[in-house]
């Protein structure tokens, strides 16, 4: 059974009118977002997150070096702090968090984004759920390798530095 050219045409490439037009109407009138604007909104939400989490971590460290159980917990904790060193040292510390949380963010965003583009359909710009998670997976990877372990390395060898230094 012979079918007109168009339906040969169409099962050559893989897509039927419907499919196309299906595409066509999921993605008109979406607004497109480059990889840098998403790379500085990840750096933003790095930002704020570091901005509303440092009071906890501050507390919580308060807490973990607290030897002579001077804090009853963690209300006590941030309530001793406030009254004995003022509000802005709950935010001790904040650059080096922001810093790292930022280019994280940043890097994660932005690696994902071009990874998506990279992986997209060149004539539809869709992307398939495997090639989301591919780009997604290698974004991870991109953050781990380039900005988490190199951190953590850091603040490790910064935390024993007090230790060694007291051998000598």
């Amino acid at each position: 059974m012979e079918g007109t050219r168009d339906q040969r045409d169409n099962s050559q490439n893989g897509s039927s009118k419907e499919e196309k037009a299906s595409i066509e109407k999921r993605t008109k009138g979406s607004v497109v977002i480059p990889p840098y604007m998403k790379a500085v909104s990840g750096s933003l939400g790095g930002t704020m997150e570091a901005c509303c989490l440092q009071p906890i971590d501050v507390i919580k460290t308060r807490l973990q070096l607290d030897r002579s159980g001077s804090y009853q917990g963690i209300a006590h904790c941030g309530r001793t702090i406030i009254r004995s060193e003022g509000v802005r040292a709950l935010w001790k510390g904040l650059t080096p968090f922001a810093t790292h949380l930022t280019l994280k963010y940043t890097l994660r965003m932005g690696t994902n984004a071009l990874l998506q583009s990279a992986f997209a359909d060149p004539e539809t710009r869709t992307i398939s759920h495997r090639a989301r998670l591919m780009a997604g997976f290698g974004a991870g990877v991109c953050e781990a390798l380039l900005i988490v372990t190199p951190f953590e390395v850091v603040e490790n060898k910064s935390c024993h530095l007090p230790v060694l230094i007291s051998h000598f």
